[in-house]
């Protein structure tokens, strides 16, 4: 059994593995490892733990992901415009700036 770290949010984290147990999908001594080292590097990022925890319990996902709305800013933060040719390109860029400054 696994000794949870001091930042881990009990509550979040005890919610999360009832659900997994509730979707009979149990987490295994491993899969909790992985999860702890996973939310440990998603903590020193800056992103909230127990959050994110409560977003996989939420929508009964297995597994751990980034924030819906951090993924989506990652998402506007680096636009993949590679095929629009110079005028498109420049058309985009400045959409993506009127768009930040709205």
């Amino acid at each position: 059994m696994n000794i949870l770290p001091e930042w881990m949010p009990t509550e979040a984290w005890d919610g999360y593995l009832a659900m997994r147990k509730k979707i009979k999908k149990p987490a295994s001594e491993r899969a909790i490892q992985l999860a702890i080292a996973l939310l440990d590097s998603m903590r020193l990022q800056g992103a909230d733990v127990g959050a994110v925890l409560d977003q996989s319990t939420l929508n009964g996902w297995q597994g751990i992901f980034p924030l819906r709305e951090q993924q989506q800013a990652q998402r506007v933060a680096s636009p993949k415009f590679k095929t629009l040719g110079k005028h498109g390109q420049a058309t985009a860029n400045n959409l993506m700036d009127w768009l930040e400054e709205a």
